[in-house]
């Protein structure tokens, strides 16, 4: 494989430098390169496809079923309730998301400043690649060795232990990524962007699939634990190994990257007053933005811990992460810039992801107590594997076209055609219940796959889209970080806006209006993101 399009022989050492000066036309790029430049984002999105959604929630459950009370399993697994579960994985992985929120542009802005042989984006796929591995390391071998049997109390330290480590590995990880999204930008031209952003939609699907995977392969049973046909040794060797997958895949794909990518160094310009003053400010905010969350959750702790009647449960938890996320959020956008007045496109390109995610988070987060209350599937995760399985084969199909159509007819166009079918879906999920109640798990099998072909089609523009507005070559990265708050934020107002409609449905006596109110609002947060993508100016039709 080559970075050089016009070199006589493939040789990494030949590879095409990112352009040292602004305003210098970038190269066309070959099939090779533009694979080379999104391999990593198939090693991401492996990541936090296997460690939030299957390994860290078995992982979480052992350790409650091991530090639960009662003197045979029975009474063990009896005590681990839902609601107890929920409480713990929110408990572990709430901190990690403001980590996330605040690190990815934070070190997106580093990267944005630093020179050296191995370029700008390089060194930090490196370094945050080894700690990720360190923080892996840590989350699969330390909690396991502070579990305190007969425990009644979630604030245990093997959870505390877990969480902690799960912060490490979101701030190493972010100190990779964000670098990593600007080499998109950096090394593609406009007219490549869109099948570039394909191929970077197709890595997001390869990643996801493969990483949700790995439980499954590893032998990770959380139902044959509870039973007792699994041993907690046999199911802490399968937590263990799911882990080195997780840690092997990203290391391969940070060597290849950093093997196959070659930079120029940067050659920074004079850094002027103005400019120390920015980034003097930037640290302070971001400094400030860290008291005011650290001071709001040590506050609620007092609060719960106070004897005043405050019972600290899942939804107060969630609460508190929301308000913890909203500081953290308006922080990271003071801190980095983000001017919607000063950069409308960049602004609306945010607000549109953000949209859309918000639709697509507030089904997905969800999608398991549709299937169990709504669907009445046999096996509702059997179903919901299912769902999954077939909205990303129909969206690994489109995705490598979208993209490269999107080159030809518009990138808008492409956005309009995606949300049109994600809310085709919507309507059909809102209708079914009503009208053909019978038959509700098969078309949402149909719907999982039309829904694919959108949201494919979404996936593989939105790196265009975003690649065509960023405000300023010398802050890729950091602007790069700042888009990704929009995928952040909107998985956990997913969870609270959507746990208010499902209450509500439930409180007006028709348990299933909760859900119709569920997908009327992702029809709405979908054409929400489809028609403010009208109002970016600097982007083609």
């Amino acid at each position: 494989m080559t970075l050089d399009s016009t070199a006589g022989s493939p040789s990494p050492a030949s590879a095409a430098p990112v352009p040292a000066a602004a305003g210098l036309a970038l190269p066309r790029r070959s099939t090779g390169q533009l694979v080379a430049i999104s391999i990593f984002w198939f090693a991401l999105n492996f990541h936090w496809a296997a460690l939030p959604i299957f390994i860290i929630p078995a992982q979480v459950y052992g350790l409650l079923l091991r530090e639960a009370p009662g003197a045979t399993l029975a009474e063990r697994a009896a005590f681990v309730s839902d609601p107890r579960i929920a409480l713990a994985q929110t408990l572990v992985q709430a901190p990690g998301l403001i980590v996330a929120l605040l690190g990815n542009p934070y070190f997106g802005l580093l990267s944005d400043r630093t020179r050296g042989r191995l370029g700008r984006r390089r060194p930090y796929i490196l370094g945050g690649t080894a700690l990720n591995v360190v923080g892996l390391l840590l989350m699969a071998l330390l909690p396991d060795l502070f579990v305190r049997p007969g425990s009644n109390s979630i604030f245990t330290p093997s959870l505390l232990i877990l969480m902690v480590a799960l912060m490490v590995v979101q701030f190493a990880n972010n100190a990779a990524a964000a670098p990593f999204h600007a080499l998109l930008p950096d090394m593609v031209p406009p007219e490549q962007r869109g099948i570039a952003s394909g191929i970077m939609g197709l890595a997001f699907w390869v990643g996801s699939i493969t990483g949700a995977l790995v439980p499954t392969l590893t032998g990770i049973n959380s139902n044959a634990l509870r039973q007792g046909t699994q041993s907690y040794g046999d199911y802490q060797h399968g937590i263990l190994l799911s882990y080195g997958i997780t840690a092997a895949v990203i290391v391969v794909m940070a060597a290849l990257t950093l093997f196959f990518v070659r930079e120029t160094p940067w050659q920074p310009s004079t850094m002027t007053a103005a400019r120390r003053s920015e980034e003097a400010r930037t640290a302070r905010t971001l400094v400030l933005t860290i008291l005011a969350v650290l001071g709001v959750v040590g506050a609620s702790f007092l609060l719960f811990g106070a004897n005043l009647g405050l019972s600290l449960d899942d939804t107060s938890l969630r609460v508190l992460e929301l308000v913890a996320l909203a500081i953290a959020g308006y922080g990271a956008a003071r801190a980095f810039q983000f001017r919607p007045r000063a950069n409308p496109d960049f602004s609306w390109v945010v607000a549109t992801r953000m949209a859309v995610m918000m639709g697509v988070y507030i089904v997905q987060v969800f999608l398991f107590q549709y299937m169990l209350n709504v669907a009445k599937a046999p096996n509702p995760q059997e179903a919901q594997t299912f769902f999954i399985i077939l909205l990303t084969l129909a969206a690994t199909a489109s995705t490598l076209f979208a993209g490269w159509a999107s080159d030809r007819v518009g990138r808008k166009r492409m956005v309009y055609i995606s949300g049109t079918f994600m809310a085709i879906v919507g309507a059909a999920f809102i209708l079914t219940p009503y009208i053909a109640p019978s038959h509700i798990l098969g078309i949402s099998y149909i719907g999982a796959a039309i829904f694919g072909l959108g949201y494919g089609a979404y996936v593989s523009v939105d790196w265009a889209l975003v690649a065509d507005v960023l405000p300023s070559e010398a802050t890729f990265a950091r602007d790069m970080g700042v888009w990704n708050i929009a995928l952040t934020l909107p998985q956990v107002l997913a969870f609270v806006f959507g746990s208010v409609l499902i209450a509500l449905g439930a409180g007006l006596g028709h348990p299933i209006l909760g859900y119709t109110f569920l997908f009327v609002s992702f029809v709405l947060f979908c054409a929400l993101g489809t028609v403010t993508v009208r109002y970016i100016r600097g982007v083609k039709q």
